[in-house]
């Protein structure tokens, strides 16, 4: 087994347990529906964290060969999926028996720590990509990234809801447009 293929493993489980916590999230969300008030926003923030998940892993596979790995670059790594399993156990709220919960309000709520998170594992895979390849991408996956980023932060530094509405459309096309090329790419 290489280095990469154990690092994809720990990867792997980690995603795997963010990924988990969305889902236990959305199944809890099911059942107390009948007490929930639903936010597009806010179940788009759960569609725009699944999906960081699933591109980020898939984008990690872009580095079997070729790679520079030391134990610092793979730290850096597992950085991503670990912020990205704190902003997925963040967004689904626990429920503590309420009467009535307003999702849009929650997310409302957590919006700053939510685009913070989020700021911070694009800054990570941007630094692993930096560190593992040696040089910096502009083009394709680096233009996405800082898309993101600067998305990002402007849900950052904005408590408007119309501001987090536009940022969750945004955050949903870069990510569907990274989902394209990632599978481009694994493709050729």
């Amino acid at each position: 087994m290489d280095e990469v293929s154990i690092l994809l493993t720990l990867y792997s489980v980690v995603a795997g347990l963010g990924i988990s916590r969305l889902v236990q999230g959305v199944s809890d969300m099911i059942r107390s529906r009948a007490d929930l008030r639903f936010d597009w926003v806010h179940t788009g923030w759960v569609c725009i964290i699944f999906l960081s998940h699933i591109v980020t892993w898939f984008a990690l596979m872009r580095f079997a060969k070729g790679a520079h790995w030391t134990v610092f670059n793979a730290v850096l790594a597992l950085m991503v999926p670990i912020v990205l399993y704190v902003v997925s156990d963040l967004v689904v709220p626990r429920f503590d028996g309420d009467d009535h919960f307003d999702l849009g309000q929650y997310f409302d709520t957590n919006a700053r720590w939510l685009h913070g998170l989020m700021l911070a594992a694009v800054a990570c895979a941007f630094v692993v990509q930096i560190a593992v390849e040696r040089q910096t991408d502009l083009a394709g996956g680096g233009a996405l990234r800082l898309a993101c980023a600067l998305v990002l932060a402007v849900g950052f530094m904005s408590t408007s809801r119309r501001t987090h509405q536009f940022v969750t459309v945004a955050m949903l096309l870069v990510l569907v447009s990274g989902s394209a090329l990632v599978s481009i790419r694994l493709m050729q």
